[in-house]
């Protein structure tokens, strides 16, 4: 059993990360590869931006046959009482309306974390609000779900009261290049409370 808020769309959500970043991973290669200007700065996933891992993930998520039934936008634009639209970074519902779901996503900071689940939470009141984590370079070396129980514990760390965690929707992995050198990358997917 999963545990509890496991449903069909946070354990897809977390299931395409793996493939996305190695689409990623592959462009990157193919993109690079006897180019004089990357001779020296090879782009890996470790290096790359945010927005074309959450780009990636969009993309797979699209192709999920699970998720056929749901609207799926990336960047999509809310608009608030004031001043220009929000943006947020995947948002999947019904076509006709009803339960949303808003994910930010980015690199794992415990800022960053409150302040997009926060955003998200005032957009979207009545429905799911998620922050998906990526963790790369040295900090990827350790499973997810270790670095969040962590952060939870610490006094500057994650806020219990804003944020639940379930390790069953947390991912880790290697990267390979063809060179031999591989780096690791992992997600975590959190709730906001």
């Amino acid at each position: 059993m999963p545990g509890p808020y496991v449903t069909d769309i946070p354990r897809i959500v977390v299931a395409v990360v793996r493939p996305a970043v190695h689409a990623v991973a592959q462009r990157l290669f193919v993109l690079t590869t006897e180019r004089a200007g990357s001779a020296k700065y090879k782009p890996t996933v470790a290096t790359f931006y945010e927005t074309g891992l959450v780009t990636a993930v969009y993309e797979h998520l699209l192709m999920s046959p699970t998720l056929a039934h749901l609207e799926i936008r990336h960047e999509m634009p809310y608009r608030g009482a004031i001043g220009a639209p929000k943006r947020v970074d995947l948002w999947l519902r019904p076509p006709k309306g009803g339960y949303q779901h808003l994910i930010e996503a980015g690199d794992f900071t415990v800022k960053k974390v409150h302040a997009d689940l926060k955003k998200a939470t005032s957009l979207n009141p009545s429905g799911a609000n998620w922050f998906l984590a990526f963790f790369r370079g040295e900090e990827a070396g350790t499973e997810p779900a270790d670095l969040i129980a962590a952060s939870l514990k610490r006094r500057n760390g994650l806020k219990a009261k804003v944020v639940k965690f379930n390790p069953a929707l947390s991912v880790r992995f290697k990267v390979y290049r063809p060179d031999g050198t591989s780096d690791w990358f992992g997600a975590a997917l959190l709730r906001a409370k």
